[in-house]
């Protein structure tokens, strides 16, 4: 029973180990050029120009997550006094997670970066950073 638990806990920390912090994923675009930007990320979301030599270009990535939750499930129901479900099935239930990256640009340059938003991980999926 202990070797079980080993081998859960060690596949656990490898897990955690294997996505990097959002901020380590983004810390090499520093000093790329924007057409390299623009070829692995796409068109951005939005542009603001600080400067005509500076402007900050943002993209907005989300994903949705659907999930089967029964809400009933831990119920207990006796034969006598149950009610029937009337073919209703249980509705799943949806997870927005969204990730809002901004990079500031001088003079074709990345220079700096930002981020917020609760999708922000360093795990890279079709192309896109989530």
């Amino acid at each position: 029973m202990k070797k079980i638990w080993l081998v859960l806990l060690a596949g656990v920390c490898s897990a955690c180990q294997s996505v990097r912090p959002y901020a380590e994923t983004l810390q090499p675009w520093v000093g790329q050029t924007e057409r390299s930007l623009e070829q692995s990320w796409g068109y951005p979301d939005n542009v603001f120009y600080i400067t005509p030599d500076e402007k900050v270009v943002t993209y907005v990535r989300s994903s949705t997550h659907r999930y089967n939750f029964d809400p009933y499930q831990d119920e207990v129901a006796y034969s006598a006094i149950s009610s029937p479900v009337y073919g209703f099935p249980p509705q799943p239930a949806e997870t927005t997670y969204y990730c809002k990256t901004s990079f500031t640009l001088q003079n074709g340059i990345v220079r700096n970066y930002s981020f917020n938003g609760d999708g922000c991980t360093g795990a890279v999926e079709r192309g896109y950073i989530f």
